[in-house]
């Protein structure tokens, strides 16, 4: 990608260079992870670039079509990861030294719209207008100290169940809005806006009917029951002042795609659980005119999420289909919907006129940016990712497991040029993830490799699973991970791969299954960053505790359902190699449940090793600390695999080829 990059770690002689020069690169590779913004000869592409004091900076790289109408790199803005297209440029927000808010055209200087010491949530732009609506969070230290009793401090002072540690380290307790001018230089005018009692705005904004806002809002009950909202706010002084509350009965709306021409606003809408029933997505249209709240049907089962809408005001939508993220094309007037062929899986969209830019990508194919034809799905290559040839090859395999309603599958990776010598099982995070991506973090290859087969499982409550999830809803040990360990067995078996050692990994959920499963699994090796672990001790100290108890409910009066599905005393034999890592910084799973692990794992006879990092929040992210991760993992599965050929029989290699020639 065309973003600048760190200097380059020489791999080392070590038994396994060939996999770290594979980390090397993949690390230092800038990540590409959404399409910001599209304008036709235009696309603005969001890349995490690393830099070389071990960061990732968010850059916005533009790409234009030349005189030859090739599209070639314009140019980038480092510290940017937001835009919209306004008349003859792109609005960004560019988050350094403060929060700047800056047009950029092709030609001639930048100028800044407005800079604030709050953060910029969100922005719109003004359907055939060069305006532009602006959410900015502000912190305001007088509603944080009750009748001046905190005066002085830096203590951030609630009686909600909604405070949270994000909350506390970069407080937002006042929302403006703003409409920024693009076409003249003048000072933004402000929105009056009145945010109920008791509800927050999420940032989310999108532009409906005539001169009509929606603003996203979510609200929190004393249980801990978290509803998303809306909030419909006049600009032009015709309506309601100040805003009116829009609440859906047993629905919550988030991800706001607006109509070109502001007829109306697409929402993903999930449902509300209830009866011990899992939710589902649905993509929804409301009306900006009379308010209607339109649900489109889609067949299958499929959960479909709006992206964005045509110049003839057809909707766009995604959709996971077990190992692809495809593109529909609804008309919501006349109805049906039509499908829309891409080279590759989806991974982010943008709409402009009857084109999409479109990131691609699979768990084998780097990302690469399209620009494709939504009419006849012609495809115009933009930017790939560069990377080394992959070391080995991927294959998707359905599977049925007992006692789960509908088809899972896995993927699995295997060697080009040599039997397995091990086999290590990747759990994603979530659950309500998968693997129909590139990983830039849990990436097989780099074990690949090194000789490696890699299981990618995608159990019950993965997306594009979706008669699947009920399997899973309230039981994640007994449901899903029970369902995880039967995959396992399952590929194993067909791959001939049963008599390998084997290696348990995963980050958050992930890390949960890899631990769940281990005991009935009983491999040489687990590996688990950032887990959840006692969901009670989870539950209560997270950031979303309120995903928690939107599954498993009130945590004061179903305590025991909780427990039921937590992690087990003793979950590893005696003896086994435990890698633990944690962000000091996560939010969402407090780093105390994996120094609670270390510590009860130790006292159960498990050889556990912690691995801390100071920098970090909920993901590893940062080129270096992932770095030290794989030299970490793979030095320990070297350690603790048997070499080839020690303790197998005949069988293994004969079960192995056999293998590979299925797949």
């Amino acid at each position: 990608m065309s973003a600048p990059t760190a200097e380059r770690v020489p791999a080392g002689e070590t038994p396994f260079g060939t996999a770290m020069r594979y980390v090397e690169e993949l690390v230092l590779e800038p990540r590409a992870g959404q399409v910001a913004a599209f304008g036709g000869d235009e696309v603005l592409l969001g890349v995490s670039a690393p830099v070389p004091d071990n960061a990732l900076v968010p850059t916005l790289v533009c790409y234009a079509r030349d005189a030859a109408r090739a599209w070639r790199p314009a140019w980038t803005m480092p510290y940017a990861d937001e835009a919209v297209r306004v008349p003859g440029g792109f609005v960004c927000v560019r988050r350094r030294q403060g929060q700047s808010v800056v047009l950029r055209r092709a030609e001639g200087p930048e100028r800044v719209l407005h800079h604030t010491s709050g953060r910029v949530l969100g922005l719109a732009d003004r359907p055939g207008t060069a305006d532009v609506a602006c959410v900015v969070g502000v912190a305001d230290a007088s509603a944080r100290h009750p009748r001046g009793l905190f005066a002085g401090s830096d203590a951030v002072w609630s009686d909600g169940s909604d405070l949270s540690l994000g909350a506390a380290r970069r407080p937002l307790d006042a929302w403006r809005v703003l409409l920024l001018a693009t076409g003249v230089e003048e000072e933004p005018r402000e929105v009056p806006v009145d945010v109920p009692a008791g509800r927050q705005l999420t940032g989310e904004v999108a532009w409906a009917g005539s001169g009509t806002l929606l603003l996203g809002m979510c609200a929190q009950s004393p249980g801990g029951v978290r509803r998303f909202s809306l909030l419909a706010v006049t600009v032009d002084g015709v309506g309601p002042p100040h805003g009116r509350p829009l609440d859906f009965e047993g629905l919550d709306l988030c991800y706001p795609v607006q109509h070109p021409r502001a007829r109306s606003v697409a929402y993903l809408g999930t449902t509300v659980p209830s009866g011990g029933e899992p939710p589902a997505q649905i993509a929804c249209v409301l009306d900006g005119d009379t308010g209607e709240l339109r649900r489109l049907p889609a067949p299958d089962g499929l959960w479909q999420r709006p992206a964005g809408w045509t110049r003839s005001g057809r909707l766009v939508c995604t959709a996971e289909d077990g190992p692809r993220r495809s593109v529909h094309v609804h008309d919501p007037d006349g109805g049906g919907w039509t499908s829309v062929p891409v080279r590759g899986s989806v991974l982010h969209l943008r709409v402009r006129g009857g084109s999409a830019a479109v990131l691609v990508s699979a768990p084998d194919v780097p990302p690469a940016l399209d620009v494709v034809d939504l009419r006849t799905g012609g495809a115009e290559r933009v930017e790939t990712t560069r990377l080394p040839a992959l070391p080995g090859r991927a294959a998707h395999r359905t599977q049925r497991v007992k006692d789960v309603g509908g088809p899972l599958a896995s993927w699995l990776c295997l060697p080009d040029d040599r039997p397995a010598r091990g086999t290590v099982v990747f759990f994603h995070g979530g659950p309500f993830k998968s693997w129909t991506e590139w990983s830039w973090r849990w990436n097989p290859w780099p074990f690949v490799a090194h000789g490696y087969a890699v299981a990618l499982v995608e159990p019950p409550m993965s997306l594009g699973y979706s008669a699947a999830v009920g399997a899973g809803w309230r039981a994640w040990r007994t449901g899903i991970a029970a369902a995880a360990a039967e995959q396992v067995r399952m590929l194993r078996a067909e791959a001939g791969l049963e008599a390998t050692d084997l290696a348990l990994m995963g980050g958050s959920f992930g890390g949960y299954l890899a631990l769940a499963t281990a005991a009935e699994l009983r491999p040489r090796l687990v590996a688990a960053h950032a887990a959840p672990l006692d969901f009670v001790q989870v539950a209560a100290g997270s950031d979303v505790g309120w995903q928690w108890v939107r599954e498993y409910g009130d945590l004061m009066a179903r305590e025991a359902d909780y427990l039921a599905q937590s992690l087990p005393r003793r979950p590893v034999l005696p003896g086994t190699r435990v890698l633990l890592s944690h962000g000091v910084h996560d939010g969402l799973v407090p780093p105390t449940e994996t120094l609670r692990a270390h510590r009860s794992l130790l006292s159960e006879g498990a050889r556990s090793e912690v691995a801390f990092f100071p920098t970090e929040a909920h993901p590893l992210s940062r080129p270096g600390n992932i770095r030290a991760w794989y030299r970490w993992a793979l030095t320990a599965c070297a350690d603790e695999f048997r070499p080839p050929g020690d303790g197998t029989d005949a069988r293994t290699d004969a079960g192995t080829d056999a293998g590979e020639g299925r797949w």
